[in-house]
């Protein structure tokens, strides 16, 4: 079975004025992209796929120097509406309803005009099935979002979506899982109920 590196993509400059990026691209912040590059002794990977926005495309770069790496729209971030571009506590302001009570958004809700849970999920589990299809033993690393790295962990059955909306993915912070047939599973199921 393949085993999967998760990582969320180095700070770009919303992320660290707690703007909700969503799907708009930014660069990342210079210190988190050095930081990023640091890991590329720590993390060895087979096969390279990341979101196409720059935050995570120039991570993946910082951590791979010189490998092949795939552009996934299906990794890119939630599209997050009409809250793209705008200060997180102006929208907890708002729709408190729309927070967790350790002030993360709760991945439940749709943003107006934005992409849905059972969407992301969709196209999360595409990945995933993708990357369960390759060879025995390979090792992924996806660089991706927030988002999708906890839409990630619920589909693979390592936390339910209450967990994953109030655990935010750190930043250039690799964990690793093994898709072992359990896990497996899981996602096959946690695509059926969407």
């Amino acid at each position: 079975m393949p085993s999967l590196w998760l990582i969320r993509h180095a700070p770009a400059a919303g992320n660290l004025n707690g703007v909700f990026m969503g799907q708009l691209d930014g660069e990342p912040d210079v210190d988190g992209l050095a930081a990023a590059g640091a890991l590329g002794g720590q993390v060895a990977a087979d096969f390279i796929w990341s979101s196409p926005l720059r935050r995570a495309a120039l991570t993946a770069a910082a951590i791979f120097p010189g490998r092949d790496v795939v552009h996934d729209d299906r990794l890119m971030e939630r599209h997050l509406g009409s809250w793209q571009g705008r200060v997180k506590d102006e929208v907890r302001a708002e729709r408190p309803d729309a927070f967790t009570d350790a002030g993360t958004l709760d991945l439940t809700i749709t943003p107006p005009g934005g992409e849905s849970l059972a969407d992301l999920k969709t196209r999360v589990g595409a990945v995933l099935d993708a990357v369960a299809a390759l060879p025995d033993g390979s090792t992924v690393a996806l660089v991706a979002h927030n988002g999708v790295l906890r839409t990630a962990r619920v589909l693979l059955g390592q936390m339910d979506v209450h967990e994953a909306s109030r655990t935010p993915e750190k930043f250039a912070s690799p964990a690793r899982l093994t898709l072992d047939a359990p896990r497996l599973a899981r996602l096959r199921a946690a695509r059926r109920i969407t």
